[in-house]
């Protein structure tokens, strides 16, 4: 996976480039756990970041369940 890919994916899916963080500790986190989403969705097999957040977003016991380790 190169560098250019992640940053579309932060930005263009996440919005990373439009977070509203003014100082740099916040948006450094931020960023820690988006790299964490998309890690965690890639190693349970989605085929993609948007398509990810989409079977997932109403369902917080599949969300969960990701965290787990089933």
């Amino acid at each position: 996976m190169s560098i250019c890919w992640l940053h579309w994916v932060k930005d263009g899916v996440f919005g990373e480039d439009d977070a509203p963080f003014g100082q740099p500790t916040p948006a450094t986190n931020g960023s820690v756990i988006r790299n964490f989403v998309i890690n965690l969705f890639r190693q349970h097999g989605y085929p993609g970041i948007t398509k990810a957040q989409r079977l997932l977003e109403h369902d917080l016991d599949a969300l969960f369940g990701l965290l787990t380790m089933n």
